[in-house]
């Protein structure tokens, strides 16, 4: 099999390529003419605010995280987090996760499964977050039940997740002289090196032991979310569409759904896809919904860039040192591997 089918850009690219066929092929050219002369520029300002708000919103909560650990700089700390972001965005799947890890433990100065936990906790915020948003639309939206049962999983997951952490936290010396009985005698090098994995993984979530700091931190993510729903909503208006804020929750909501696992580069096509699916429940035309979700993505991506952009030229930083980072190589070679063996397994 030629090298290329076994990579993720390629088969991403594909997908992409056919979600916007798909999407593209039959709109209405004098519909969309006519929808870009009524468009309300005045709203610009406000949502370019809110979606750079998501971003400040985010860094600032990782910085709370890692502040248990160290002080670190809010200016910095937000370019290298919008530029985390924009690499979680570019690469398939696992590997735009490890490419964060992996620039947080270059510029940030920690170690790499410290930056892992400090991101896993991120995610099941933003999960508890996300169940919160559909509790509470729900009582003025009733969910297909396809999201309800997604919605379920992450419900549960996250719950399970969070038990963990504590239970990890409170326990970790009794689970420490466990590993220490239990492998001292069979492989010492092995307990020291899951204690160091241990004590570092806990030093990303020890914010947790804080009521004050998990506080702030669990307001962030509200805010997070909330600047998020407000943009959406001033886009509507933006494009004049007559809907509620809760409609906004619902785009979002499903959105965040659909995206879990980036599976095209830089969500191309699957998002505006997932955007168009959310609108298309409001009974909003294809030809208006898809000029939306183009201009809500490059709004959502323009601070992101921006940001980035000046963290890469003031550190003299290029993505391609993440991109090209061996660890990183290996963790995409591994899911190609993996994929290859399943489809191999088939008759």
């Amino acid at each position: 099999m030629p090298s290329i089918l076994k990579k993720k850009q390629f088969w991403g690219g594909l997908i992409a390529a056919g979600i916007l066929v798909f999407l593209f092929y039959d709109l209405d050219l004098p519909r969309i003419l006519e929808l870009a002369r009524h468009i309300r520029l005045v709203y610009l300002l406000p949502v370019l605010t809110c979606t750079t708000l998501l971003i400040v919103f985010k860094s600032f909560r990782w910085k709370i995280i890692v502040s248990k650990v160290r002080k670190v700089l809010f200016w910095p700390t937000l370019s290298l987090y919008a530029t985390s972001q924009l690499i979680g965005v570019l690469l398939p799947a696992l590997t735009g996760q490890a490419g964060r890890v992996i620039l947080f433990s270059r510029k940030g100065n920690f170690s790499k499964t410290y930056c892992f936990s400090t991101i896993f906790l991120e995610v099941v915020l933003d999960g508890a977050g996300l169940i919160m948003l559909m509790l509470l639309s729900s009582s003025v939206f009733v969910f297909p039940s396809q999201y309800r049962f997604v919605s379920y999983i992450i419900a549960g997951t996250t719950g399970c997740v969070l038990i963990l952490f504590y239970l990890s936290l409170i326990f970790q010396e009794k689970l420490e002289a466990l590993g220490y009985r239990k492998l001292r005698r069979r492989s010492l090098k092995v307990f020291l090196v899951l204690r160091k994995f241990l004590r570092s993984f806990n030093d990303g979530i020890s914010v947790m032991k804080s009521t004050d700091k998990l506080l702030v931190v669990s307001v962030l993510t509200f805010l997070s979310w909330a600047s998020h729903i407000v943009s959406v909503y001033f886009l509507f208006h933006m494009f004049n569409f007559d809907l509620p804020i809760w409609a906004a929750v619902v785009v979002i909501i499903i959105n965040y759904l659909a995206l879990m696992v980036p599976i095209t580069p830089g969500n191309i096509g699957s998002f505006q896809l997932a955007v168009v699916g959310g609108l298309n429940i409001f009974s909003v035309p294809k030809t208006e919904a898809v000029l939306f979700s183009v201009v809500l993505y490059l709004v959502d991506m323009l601070p992101m860039l921006a940001l980035s952009a000046f963290f890469l030229f003031t550190e003299h930083f290029s993505l391609s040192e993440i991109s090209g980072d061996e660890e990183l190589l290996e963790v995409e070679r591994m899911v190609v591997e993996s994929d290859v063996a399943v489809k191999e397994e088939k008759p």
